[in-house]
């Protein structure tokens, strides 16, 4: 059986998830779903802002990653089994001109933080057969309109960035 941290692919049904030292640092106030939320902060940002705010912060649901985390394989009759803890990071949009604790304090989690998940899944491999598993971090995730203020009217310096938080795994298995 051949066990190795691999960095290519897609994920798509789950079968096992669960924390080891999961911490939130930041905390805000969650509103419905589908409801746009405005959120600020005023405090002379890092960016050169006077204040700082997400607006029309949404939700994105669930999503899987595209870089597997663990991956195990072998030729069958066998059973591929993974079990490893990973440090997963927040993923952002690119070019954020806000600081990350107004994007922390916006989306309701700590950006800056990587969580700790514990992969653990099996397959079993047919006889003759060589089987693939492949563990991909599952994400949760915020769309979110960021602008900054010198003192006069808000300017949008951001349409529809995004903020992604760990949260399990996802599972691929495929066989050949």
């Amino acid at each position: 059986m051949n066990f190795r941290n691999a960095r290519s692919g897609a994920a798509v049904a789950a079968l096992t998830m669960s924390f080891v030292g999961v911490n939130f640092a930041a905390q805000a106030h969650s509103a419905p779903l589908h409801a746009p939320t405005t959120r600020a902060v005023t405090t002379k940002a890092s960016s050169g802002w006077i204040a700082e705010r997400l607006i029309n912060v949404r939700s994105l649901g669930t999503s899987c990653g595209k870089t597997p985390i663990a991956e195990a394989s072998g030729r069958g009759k066998m059973t591929l089994r993974i079990d490893q803890t990973e440090s997963v990071s927040t993923s952002l949009s690119a070019n954020i001109n806000v600081t990350k604790g107004v994007v922390s304090a916006g989306v309701g989690w700590d950006v800056t933080k990587s969580r700790s998940i514990t992969v653990s899944g099996s397959k079993e491999v047919p006889s003759g057969k060589y089987g693939t598993l492949k563990a991909y971090a599952k994400y949760s995730g915020k769309k979110f309109d960021a602008q900054g203020t010198n003192g006069g009217s808000w300017m949008t310096v951001g349409h529809n960035q995004t903020a992604y938080k760990p949260i399990g795994v996802c599972f691929k298995y495929s066989q050949r």
